[in-house]
């Protein structure tokens, strides 16, 4: 049974910001703090009660990074809108207005606040998973990183994480037992360029959301869902082109992750596909590999020495207590790319060319 990783809880906070509490002078008409001591992210969920907002009313965040996110207020409405990933558990909120409303409400209604650490449970012998800019990390396994993305979502009353990369500018892949339907897609947020830089900073990129969820950009047989993102990334983000390569037994592999919902990571050393053909979801659907992955990298892509990408990471395994299950194992990239040309040729040559 495969399960996006749970990372943490979604908490009632009940704060409810009316006219009685919005007593400072506009544009700033409330300001405040929220902070949860011990968490790496924490995520709002907003909502709108009542009339008499302007029109031009908006919250504004400012993260832990000074990052500023403005989200107006008619965009988060009376259904709701979990904000985006906001690092270090601590972040600044204010209601701006340029007019104080006679009615009307600000709702903090839940907070989904990051609780788990990851325990690596895959590691093939020795976890050798290591931040993707630490010295050992080869520049040219560094150079495909930057279109791997951090997913944070909300699903069963948990926060859970998984790991995505573009394959265009504007298009998403991931696992599909992570993103898998309207309200999976509609709370996440796509984190790109979260990781440790070169002097060891916690940096954050830019957060793009799902525009929408079409079950016919998702096969369960080949564990992959296609998501089209509220704006195209610039070149700066090289999408990944899936059709890239067949696994081999030869040669060295890696993969490129957010294990344990931790900043990107990679596992390359002692990283190779073993088995070329097993049952997955779909009999002869997948491989099995030794690169040491965790819960989060569920959707992260694998590729061979030459960049390309041979499969996505789906599959995990506990130990070998039971002889059976001793290896990681991924969707073949190969056969991946044979059902996206087969169930969206016509939005490929129209939108967006996969080559």
């Amino acid at each position: 049974m495969l399960e996006a990783f749970v990372d943490g809880e979604v908490q009632n906070s009940s704060i409810r910001i009316g006219p009685t509490e919005m007593s400072a002078t506009p544009p700033v008409l409330w300001t405040d703090e929220i902070s949860r001591q011990g968490s790496d992210y924490i995520r709002l969920y907003l909502r709108t009660e009542g009339q008499g907002f302007a029109d031009d009313a908006f919250v504004r965040l400012t993260s832990a990074l000074d990052q500023s996110f403005d989200i107006p207020l008619s965009e988060i409405g009376e259904e709701g809108y979990w904000t985006d990933l906001l690092p270090l558990g601590r972040v600044r909120i204010a209601l701006v207005s340029k007019t104080k409303p006679e009615a009307g409400a600000l709702l903090i209604e839940e907070m989904a606040i990051q609780r788990t650490k990851g325990t690596l449970y895959s590691p093939w012998g020795e976890n050798e998973i290591m931040p993707i800019n630490a010295q050992e990390v080869p520049e040219a396994v560094r150079a495909r990183s930057a279109p791997i993305a951090f997913l944070s979502f909300i699903d069963g009353g948990f926060a859970r994480t998984c790991t995505g990369f573009l394959i265009a500018p504007d298009l998403l892949a991931t696992n599909e037992h992570c993103i898998n339907s309207d309200q999976t897609c509609r709370s996440m947020t796509a984190v790109f360029g979260y990781e440790f830089d070169l002097e060891n900073r916690l940096v954050m990129g830019p957060q793009l959301r799902c525009a929408n969820y079409d079950a016919q950009r998702t096969s369960f047989d080949f564990d992959i869902s296609v998501i089209r993102l509220t704006r195209p990334l610039g070149p700066e983000f090289p999408p990944v082109d899936i059709a890239a390569a067949s696994p081999s037994s030869e040669g060295p592999l890696f993969i490129i992750q957010h294990p344990g919902s931790q900043p990107k990571q990679v596992s390359f050393i002692n990283c190779a596909a073993r088995q070329l053909n097993v049952d997955g979801r779909a009999p002869g659907s997948d491989f099995t590999h030794t690169c040491d992955t965790a819960g989060g990298s569920s959707g992260s892509p694998v590729f061979n020495a030459e960049g390309e990408i041979v499969g996505v990471h789906h599959f995990g395994f506990m130990d070998d207590r039971d002889g059976i299950w001793t290896e990681n194992r991924s969707a073949r990239a190969d056969l991946i790319a044979t059902w996206w040309q087969d169930c969206c040729s016509v939005e490929n040559e129209t939108e967006n060319p996969m080559e």
